[in-house]
């Protein structure tokens, strides 16, 4: 009886999986120049001086906007320096902001808006706010995500203020996927999950001053900007 031998080859392999998940990004540097030319809402003045960008409030401001020209979709991260120049600089960044609804359009305010025309249409729009200086409105920084008028996705607030005058701060803000998130010289201040995060839209830069019996107006310093995306 014969045995017939039967040899085997066992091959090994290895297979790599790669994540869905991962983001390339886009890197966009903003110069002053460029950041200058955003468009506007209220009344206020931008003056280059050399790599940065002086943002201020002029007489009769209720505050003053930088509008992103780009629609910015899906995951975006900026980072930037800034500095407030008067103790009246409330500094807010606003991203991600459209219409209400399956929309990356926003509708611009009336032309004729002034004061808290500004505040309703806002609040009408989609967006995540953080305001990051608000001292000079006796207010602590806040972080929330405007869905409605009367409905916000969630609301984080600090027991202190972080921010001092004439200092320059390295600042980090960041939308991936779920996360969210704001660094203040690469030290986490807020984190969020967000599993219904918005799609996307304008990026907006605001500042604020003080009105009522004594007026002073906000004004702030940006440079280095850069905006990555998908």
């Amino acid at each position: 009886m014969k045995i017939k031998l039967i040899r085997i080859t066992i091959i090994s392999f290895t297979i790599f999986f790669t994540s869905c998940a991962e983001t390339s990004f886009k890197k966009e540097e903003i110069a002053p120049q460029n950041l200058s030319e955003w468009k506007t809402l209220d009344k206020g003045k931008t003056i280059i001086n050399g790599e940065e960008l002086i943002i201020e409030e002029t007489e009769g401001s209720n505050g003053y906007f930088l509008v992103s020209p780009k629609i910015y979709k899906g995951d975006i991260i900026l980072n930037y320096k800034v500095k407030a120049m008067s103790e009246a600089s409330v500094i807010i960044v606003l991203f991600s902001v459209s219409d209400i609804g399956e929309t990356l359009e926003m509708t611009m305010p009336p032309r004729d808006a002034k004061g808290t025309d500004f505040w309703r249409w806002r609040t009408a729009l989609e967006h995540y706010n953080l305001t990051f200086n608000n001292r000079a409105h006796n207010f602590k920084p806040f972080f929330f995500k405007n869905e409605t008028p009367l409905k916000k996705g969630f609301h984080q607030r600090l027991s202190e203020n972080i921010i001092e005058t004439e200092k320059w701060y390295d600042v980090e803000v960041g939308k991936k996927q779920n996360r969210l998130w704001f660094k203040l010289n690469n030290k986490v201040i807020f984190e969020q999950e967000d599993c219904n995060p918005l799609d996307g839209g304008r990026l907006m830069f605001r500042i604020s001053g003080l009105n009522g019996d004594k007026v002073v107006f906000a004004k702030i310093a940006m440079k280095n900007l850069v905006i990555s995306y998908q």
